[in-house]
């Protein structure tokens, strides 16, 4: 292979997969030498710290170890972890937001605009309103007067394959 090319056999080494007789010292010391390096001494030629003193920086292992087992399996928390994913989800915060409707203006005319301007947009009176969570479209409604307060009345929820 060529120069800076690795076989599979020294992927799976550096990975864990190869021959595990070798110290971690010996891996590190073969990546060195794969990469270029002088060897697994304290610094390579060009004065710079090779993997193993870079290794030995961080601590005592630089390779991931198997991940912590789970408190509990699924089999044995009878399903009660969805609900409580389902807890945690309940509690998420949203942006809901309903649009009157929509126009493209010009930045001058942006600039124009003052207290009293009136702007065009494009739904009529009594046009179905959208509902948007998230800045993303979830349903539609009409547009209700409740005492003194303004309100949305859903009239359709968009299927979740519109919805994307």
């Amino acid at each position: 292979m060529g120069e800076g090319s690795l076989s599979q056999e020294d992927i799976d080494a550096l990975l864990g997969g190869g021959d595990t007789s070798g110290s971690g010292k010996d891996a590190l010391a073969d990546l060195d030498a794969l990469v270029g390096g002088g060897g697994g001494g304290s610094g390579d030629s060009d004065g710079g710290p090779s993997f193993a003193d870079i290794a030995a920086a961080l601590g005592p292992s630089a390779t991931p170890s198997a991940p912590p087992p789970r408190a509990q399996s699924r089999a044995q928390s009878g399903g009660g972890g969805n609900t409580a994913n389902l807890n945690l989800l309940l509690d998420v915060t949203l942006s809901l937001t309903v649009e009157l409707g929509r126009t493209n203006m010009f930045i001058k005319d942006v600039l124009q605009l003052s207290e009293g301007t009136i702007v065009e947009l494009d739904k009529n009176v009594g046009e179905e309103l959208d509902v948007l969570a998230n800045g993303k479209p979830i349903g539609r409604g009409k547009l209700i007067v409740l005492d003194d307060y303004y309100g949305v009345q859903i009239t359709q929820i968009l299927d979740p394959t519109e919805r994307l």
